[in-house]
């Protein structure tokens, strides 16, 4: 009796199921593995090269077993998922089509996660397209076209891969965007890296997505986001693009903790560049060796806290930039700390300027004398910028001093910090900083030098 109830849960209970096969070198087999798959098994590609293009339809798990190569022939995406709940992984996919408007992989279903996929295209590397709730994790997204290997053998490596742009004779190719959001919601793109593409990843009329541990490098802009709302940028580096991020038309974004560094090349560069940007944050980044660090036009009411603004050529720039809380950042051998131009009713208040010459009477850690920067040198480049080469030349300090800023063109901090915010944090458990501790026992010592020696002379006489 035992046996026959066993034997029948066995029947009626389904379990995952992996389907693999001998190696398939043709999209027919390949597809049609996928299609005799049920609904929540695991299809396994064995090693080998394959061609697209495929297509999901169901929710699955598809995963290339070694090194897996899909390769594209005819003009659709190489990879399209039209299903929720599905998940692939683990393939390399060549893309070698030319300026066709579908991406390498398309997407357009919910909850769906793509990991470990390496993209070599010539065009965009993966669009969601109404699509809500994806994962996208560990990709490997570059521009251009590489050899396909010989040798397949080995597992992929996602952390390597070289870009060689290929011969081509026919129509000059356009790049593409490495991940392109189009109105898709609350979407997770991960610890993704992505090489030489348009766009990083752009998001366009698309809310509430989440961008964390991502690096982009070599593109126009490494993170653009055009009219979106409630979108998270957390934790991920734009090194040697055109602009770091670019926020477009955007509101209650959330940009922490990123690295924008050395985008310097073009004479438009900035590591942030926020337009039309509204109730925003714009947090504990660290923005180096840009060109412009933090570039704001006509926007409102975002905070720029705690950021670290170093070695680039202009720290911060505003224009037509009002109701803005700039508080807490550290401005470090730039070039020109700050600039602005119709830029009023902006609160600074409480940053690190390194070429500051301050006092502080009552030890607050606050220099009792404002800090303000004359916009006189923005001015007269901006109507006649070949006037850039006499930039700190004798005449033109003469000229800046004669210059009177006013309310709405110049930045002026009322309470700028004596030393970086890392050196005036208290170590005691009274809460007492540091630095004024030991600025008041130097003090006491250098009193007491000098009424010993006051009295030794008195004595001496």
């Amino acid at each position: 009796m035992r046996c026959l109830i066993a034997s029948f849960v066995l029947a009626v209970i389904p379990f995952p199921v992996t389907i693999s096969a001998a190696p398939l070198q043709d999209q027919k087999g390949l597809q049609s593995m996928i299609d005799q798959a049920k609904p929540g098994e695991t299809v396994t590609i064995p090693q080998g090269a394959y061609e697209g293009p495929i297509r999901i339809a169901k929710p699955l798990i598809l995963r290339g077993e070694g090194n897996v190569v899909i390769n594209s022939t005819g003009q659709e995406a190489v990879l399209t998922i039209e299903s929720d709940q599905a998940t692939v992984r683990d393939l390399r996919i060549i893309d070698k089509r030319i300026n066709e408007p579908d991406a390498s992989v398309v997407v357009r279903g919910s909850n769906n996660l793509l990991e470990k996929i390496t993209i070599e295209t010539m065009g965009t590397g993966v669009q969601l397209i109404q699509a809500h709730h994806n994962t996208l994790r560990e990709m490997v997204i570059v521009g251009g076209v590489n050899e396909p290997e010989t040798d397949t053998d080995t597992e992929i490596d996602h952390s390597k891969h070289k870009f060689l742009a290929p011969v081509n004779t026919g129509p000059e190719p356009k790049k593409g965007n490495g991940i392109h959001l189009d109105r898709a919601n609350s979407n997770w793109i991960e610890a993704n890296r992505i090489e030489n593409m348009f766009d990083g990843i752009y998001v366009e009329n698309s809310n509430a997505n989440h961008m964390t541990q991502n690096y982009v490098e070599k593109s126009r802009y490494g993170y653009h986001f055009m009219g979106t709302s409630d979108s998270a940028l957390l934790g991920n580096t734009g090194s040697a693009n055109v602009t770091g991020a670019m926020l477009m038309e955007t509101t209650r974004a959330d940009v922490r903790e990123n690295q924008f560094i050395k985008q310097r090349e073009n004479p438009n560069s900035q590591g942030i560049l926020l337009f039309d940007v509204t109730a925003s944050t714009i947090q504990n980044n660290l923005i180096e060796g840009n060109r412009v660090g933090l570039f704001m036009e006509k926007s409102t009411q975002n905070v720029v806290s705690g950021n670290r603004l170093e070695k680039n050529f202009i720290g911060m720039q505003l224009k037509g930039a009002e109701q803005n809380q700039v508080t807490a950042n550290q401005f470090i051998a730039n070039v020109i700390q700050g600039q602005a131009q119709t830029s009023a009713a902006n609160r600074l208040e409480g940053n690190y300027w390194d070429t500051m010459q301050g006092i502080d009477l009552d030890g607050d850690q606050h220099s009792d004398l404002p800090y303000e920067m004359n916009p006189f040198f923005l001015a007269l480049t901006g109507a006649v910028p070949p006037y850039q080469l006499f930039f700190q030349s004798p005449g033109f300090v003469f000229l800046e001093g004669l210059f009177t800023a006013s309310a709405a063109t110049s930045i002026r901090d009322e309470r700028p910090l004596m030393a970086p915010v890392h050196a005036v944090m208290s170590s005691a458990d009274n809460g007492q900083p540091t630095e004024r501790l030991t600025v008041m026992g130097i003090s006491a010592a250098l009193l007491a030098l000098t009424i010993l020696l006051i009295y030794l002379g008195v004595r001496q006489k």
